[in-house]
């Protein structure tokens, strides 16, 4: 060692020109043996170190392990005793942490589109909320006007407007005098607590559903196409229950079934679509109509953007991969996909004579464009959907934007 040390202090001593030989030599001698001494024992200690790291963990590549084997020097965590009353000393500023996203929509119990109101009038609507007021306050009745509001209202809002209703309640036991004196009675399926926790859940999950969908500051047309698009990738056509129908009567179907399971046939899955579309403030209902070679029938989606009528076919839309030629027709193009003739559209109620609705049309052909396209995707700041569409016969495509300011 002594030899070594030697040649590393005349060559230093060069190096700086140090003039005094002995000085450097006693002094700087001494210190360069304490220094190498030093050395070499954390070697040894950090040899030790990462030969135990190699053994107890997964082997990793030579560079990785050339760049961890420096071990860190950390703190033991120091413990903090509480403060008075139960709260933990000052660790974690509340300003430091970040607050809980704000939803951008809330469940609203009580909805009921403009298209109600022109169909059924304005009694049948208000005791529709009277309704679900009574239900959430655990009681069994509410104001009514008379018994033809009452079983219209019962028989035809539930199922637009708050779905999971028909699973707690059912009319009043006697049926034929539900209202008495302007207050109507109904029957509860499950206890009143239940019912109202029941209504909660759903609300959560329905709330749950549009934020994270739609975005606050979107128009009504962004918010038609999302969950357009949402239902396409997300929910499966019920074929053995359509396959059911025509061998026996089928009972099970319904707006809540489909937002339980995830499948449906068109009248789940339009009533679904609409009802998302309320209550994220989208006027919308449904439309039933026959196809003009068989009388089929089927029940799709209507709504009103920018004060005009549209069809939408969510039932089409599902695993679509983004066709958009069911979404905002018009009447001829309702008819010219699948037939259906306008002539027997009704909106709304099942039993159109009884309650005619007025003279909707759906003549605005603005979204003439996108029928054409399969989507890709939209800009909210642009105000402009990108889609794709086939070209030639050797599967090729191209793409296209269009333009939807004012909507």
């Amino acid at each position: 060692m002594d030899l070594l040390i030697d040649i590393l202090l005349t060559a230093n001593k060069k190096r700086i020109g140090f003039s005094n030989d002995l000085c450097y030599h006693t002094g700087m001698k001494e210190n360069m043996k304490k220094t190498i001494l030093f050395l070499c024992a954390a070697i040894l200690l950090l040899t030790a170190c990462t030969g135990e790291k190699q053994i107890t963990e997964n082997p990793i590549p030579t560079q990785i392990q050339e760049e961890t084997v420096i071990p860190v020097v950390t703190e033991e965590p120091v413990e903090t005793s509480p403060e008075p009353d139960g709260e933990q000393g000052d660790v974690i500023d509340p300003a430091d942490v970040p607050e809980k996203p704000q939803s951008h929509y809330v469940f609203q119990p009580k909805v009921c589109s403009v298209y109600m109101e022109e169909v059924f009038g304005k009694d049948m609507c208000d005791a529709w909320f009277h309704l679900v007021d009574a239900v959430l306050a655990g009681e069994d009745t509410f104001a009514c006007k008379d018994q033809y509001t009452y079983d219209w209202m019962m028989g035809q809002f539930p199922e637009h407007c708050l779905p999971i209703l028909p699973e707690l309640i059912d009319y009043a036991y006697d049926r034929e005098n539900s209202v008495i004196d302007g207050v109507a009675s109904f029957t509860y399926l499950v206890p009143p607590e239940e019912a109202k926790a029941r209504i909660e859940e759903f609300g959560e999950m329905i709330e749950g559903m549009l934020n994270e969908i739609f975005e606050d500051d979107w128009s009504d047309f962004e918010k038609a196409l999302a969950l357009y698009i949402y239902f396409s990738e997300h929910y499966e056509y019920d074929y053995d229950t359509y396959a059911k129908m025509y061998e026996a009567y089928v009972d099970y179907t319904s707006c809540y079934r489909f937002f339980m399971t995830g499948i449906g046939i068109c009248h789940e899955i339009s009533s679904a679509y609409s009802y998302l579309l309320l209550q994220a403030g989208v006027q919308a209902t449904t439309m039933n109509g026959n196809r003009t070679y068989d009388q089929a029938g089927h029940q799709w989606s209507f709504v009103r953007i920018n004060g005009k009528n549209y069809h939408i076919d969510p039932t089409y839309a599902l695993g679509s991969g983004g066709d958009l030629r069911y979404f905002l027709m018009t009447d001829d193009k309702r008819m010219e996909e699948d037939c259906y003739d306008p002539a027997t559209f009704f909106a709304v109620s099942h039993y159109a004579r009884e309650n005619p609705h007025p003279d909707y049309t759906a003549g605005d052909e603005t979204f003439r464009p996108l029928w054409d396209l399969y989507f890709e995707t939209f800009c909210h700041e642009t105000h402009t959907v990108l889609g794709w569409k086939a070209i030639g016969d050797f599967g090729e495509t191209t793409y296209e934007e269009f333009d939807y300011t004012g909507y």
